[in-house]
């Protein structure tokens, strides 16, 4: 018996995944098969951007880091990129109410200048989402659209009345039951995050780390990503 312990792999140890809740769906979604073809048990976890850095600067559990592909930049935190793809921003409001059409570039737009406010995360906190947002709003056409800069979640702003819309990733909205989603926004204004995954430099499993990210960027599982909001770049 002990000698068949030795001889068991080392990449039987169990993986930590940290990530962002607008990833976690799809990597949820590609665990489970991950586990059933090696056998090495997934946990996700993460949260918000803070709380996966924190994480990593106090050397906590992790070992695969899924997180917006800017913030890979000069991280010593953080071994290799790989690219995942994008995830949209979406439109949301009050689940019960009227769901604007959003289907094209001058529906959006309308849709947002009608709206008694248009809530999405204060790109001050550092989000990515954030910043793609308030930099899409700084166009011209949406002079007149009334800004709700919310520190969190967008979907705060509706609950409490201050808005009407609220624009934040698209995952993370279809999975909050006190939202009606509208749709991702019109691809012609480039409202999404590009994401990677990467090995955390404190990872003691690095090899197993590396194949569940070859198995999640395998192009078999593009489909499976795309019903969970992550689009694969180029497609």
């Amino acid at each position: 018996m002990l000698l068949c312990w030795l001889a068991a792999p080392a990449s039987a140890a169990g993986l930590t995944v940290l990530a962002p809740a607008s990833a976690a769906p799809g990597l949820q979604a590609l665990a489970q098969p991950f586990t059933t073809k090696t056998g090495i048990a997934v946990t996700i976890a993460g949260g918000g951007r803070d709380k996966i850095f924190a994480a990593l600067k106090t050397g906590g559990a992790a070992d695969v880091v899924v997180l917006p592909t800017s913030d890979f930049a000069d991280n010593p935190a953080l071994n290799g990129m790989t690219p995942l793809g994008r995830i949209a921003v979406g439109v949301g409001v009050k689940a019960g109410s009227k769901v604007p059409d959003i289907s094209t570039p001058e529906k959006f737009r309308a849709a947002l200048l009608a709206a008694k406010g248009v809530a999405f995360a204060d790109p001050a906190t550092g989000t990515s989402a954030g910043k793609v947002i308030a930099q899409m709003l700084s166009a011209p056409e949406f002079a007149r659209v009334k800004r709700v800069p919310v520190q969190g979640l967008a979907v705060t702003a509706l609950l409490s009345g201050q808005a009407g819309i609220a624009l934040q990733m698209l995952p993370e909205l279809a999975a909050n039951k006190d939202v009606a989603v509208a749709g991702p926004v019109p691809e012609a204004y480039g409202a999404g995050v590009d994401f990677s995954a990467g090995i955390a430099a404190s990872s003691s499993n690095a090899l197993s780390a590396q194949d569940f990210i070859a198995f999640i960027t395998d192009r078999r599982n593009i489909a499976l990503w795309k019903q969970n909001g992550l689009a694969a770049l180029g497609n």
